[in-house]
């Protein structure tokens, strides 16, 4: 089994065979267990809250993740989320410099990474953009990310879009070049409270109704979004420390490590 087909098959094998400039030291068990709860939850559409401890990788194994699921085609359109809109750009910042830098993925998926650097990072060069051609309808902005559009590449027109917690993303959908309308399949709400939402009770019950209602209908009726949330408690009974309860939220399978 070559290279790709192993990093399209295991999310583990994508961390360690694409982004060992990331991981750099041997995986612990909660980082295994972590590693195979996101896979389910990029798989199988579960949902997912997990605590681990900062600078422990929990937000960089989320945005691989999205990486995985983007480029494997599991899913056409992820929304990543954090407490604020600026919070949320960075995030998308980081996943387009692994995107447009990441000279393993460019020898193993140029189909969609080739593209993108030929842009040189200019997101006014998306355009004119042309294979064959045609435009791939390539997008490169600080809130979102459109692959492009070439034949046969698994990944044409998915869709990478950012935004705070509280922003406007419900009934978010995209259309594709071909009329084709897609949802948002898979979302991941990074550390989705700040210090400030964290010590009220008003704010934290807006948040949390957020994630348990906006966020899960996101794939739209009949359809179950994928959704990891990695996050840190700040205070007891704030959103954290609540969805990380199984026994008052045993759907978001808390994981505290």
């Amino acid at each position: 089994m070559d290279r790709r087909a192993k990093g399209e098959e295991s999310f583990r094998l994508f961390c360690e065979l694409y982004f060992p400039h990331l991981f750099t030291l041997a995986w612990s068990d909660d980082h295994l267990r972590v590693i195979r709860k996101i896979e389910a939850v990029v798989n199988n559409h579960d949902t997912l809250a997990v605590a681990m401890p900062r600078g422990s990788g929990k937000t960089t194994l989320s945005l691989v993740a999205v990486i995985w699921a983007i480029l494997t085609a599991k899913h056409l359109f992820v929304y990543l989320l954090a407490a604020s809109d600026d919070a949320a750009r960075k995030l998308l910042e980081n996943i387009k410099n692994q995107l447009s830098g990441n000279r393993l993925l460019l020898e193993d998926f140029p189909e969609a990474i080739y593209p993108i650097v030929r842009l040189e990072n200019e997101a006014r060069r998306c355009n004119g953009q042309k294979y064959l051609g045609k435009l791939t309808n390539i997008r490169w902005g600080i809130d979102e990310v459109v692959m492009p559009t070439i034949p046969k590449s698994k990944c044409s027109g998915a869709v990478i879009r950012v935004s705070g917690l509280t922003g406007n993303f419900r009934g978010a959908m995209h259309i594709l070049p071909n009329g084709r309308s897609i949802r948002p399949t898979l979302v991941v709400a990074d550390d989705p409270q700040t210090d400030a939402s964290a010590r009220s009770l008003v704010q934290t019950a807006e948040r949390l109704s957020i994630l348990n209602g906006t966020i899960i209908g996101l794939a739209g009726p009949g359809r179950r979004t994928g959704v990891i949330v990695p996050c840190t408690v700040i205070q007891e009974g704030d959103l954290a420390d609540q969805i990380l309860n199984r026994e008052k939220f045993p759907a978001w399978h808390g994981e505290r490590t």
